[in-house]
């Protein structure tokens, strides 16, 4: 059985000082020692079997394979986040791009919707009008694409 932490910590401090020259500082070093593993529940058997397990083998090897492949896991769904998320970053998040490269228009409206809080009041009727019309699919007219690119560009949008 293990000792938690917290006591083993605690116990060393008192067990150094078991190698004092003074008898009496190593007396009571051992007192305190006794103190702290009864105030927790143990004893000096408990101590023992922590002092001889100390090389890790008190886990089962069936722990151990449980414990790497946990770790395996989770590295592999940290690189595959991290792998979307780089992807999302260099090419937007959106399944459909044109043929150029560039965002839909759909894609544009949304993004000037959700930064709209950074432009004066007087454009945020436009930019929801704009972001109502990606449910139905509805293009906008030439003169409303320039508009929207260009709230686009001021809240330092790039189109890649």
């Amino acid at each position: 059985m293990a000792l938690p932490r917290e006591l083993a910590v605690k116990l060393g401090k008192p067990i150094r000082l078991l190698a004092s020259n003074s008898q009496g500082e190593a007396f009571a070093a051992l007192c305190a020692i006794a103190r702290l593993l009864e105030s927790q529940g143990y004893t000096f058997h408990t101590l023992a079997e922590h002092v001889e397990n100390a090389n890790g083998s008190s886990l089962s090897e069936d722990d151990k394979k449980k414990i790497r492949s946990e770790i395996e896991n989770a590295r592999a769904l940290g690189y595959a986040e991290g792998v979307n998320a780089a992807e999302a970053r260099q090419h937007g998040t959106g399944a459909f791009r044109n043929t150029d490269g560039a965002l839909e228009w759909t894609e544009v409206a949304l993004y000037c919707q959700r930064e709209k809080h950074r432009l004066p009041d007087k454009h945020h009727e436009s930019i929801d009008d704009m972001a109502s019309r990606t449910v139905w699919g509805r293009e906008p007219t030439p003169k409303q694409h320039q508009y929207l690119h260009s709230l686009f560009f001021k809240l330092g949008g790039e189109l890649t």
